[in-house]
């Protein structure tokens, strides 16, 4: 993607410093479920998905979801990792997402 300059932060604060609970993939879609920091679960929807960049996800507690921009159409999402020591990490390229509560 040549354009990588960080647009926003996505989701509410109880969904920052939340942890990935499931990711899953399938026919060009992408969905993960977070638990909040409140203990709600948050699910983000991605479709038109390009690209997804992961290792060990499941259970990484967050920062942050950052928003970044990208060739358009597409969009870079980086679920940042709290824990700097960490090799896990998720990454999604796409064009579209949504945020819910579950």
């Amino acid at each position: 993607m040549s354009d990588s300059s960080f647009v926003c932060y996505v989701g509410e604060a109880d969904f920052h410093d939340g942890s990935i609970l499931t990711v899953e993939q399938q026919d060009g879609a992408v969905r993960v479920r977070v638990r909040g920091a409140s203990g709600k679960i948050f699910v983000v929807d991605f479709s038109g998905v390009q690209a997804v960049r992961a290792k060990h996800p499941e259970g990484m507690l967050l920062y942050a979801l950052s928003q970044f921009g990208g060739e358009v159409p597409l969009r870079r999402f980086l679920f940042v990792n709290w824990d700097d020591d960490s090799e896990a990490y998720l990454e999604v390229n796409a064009e579209n997402f949504a945020v819910r509560e579950e």
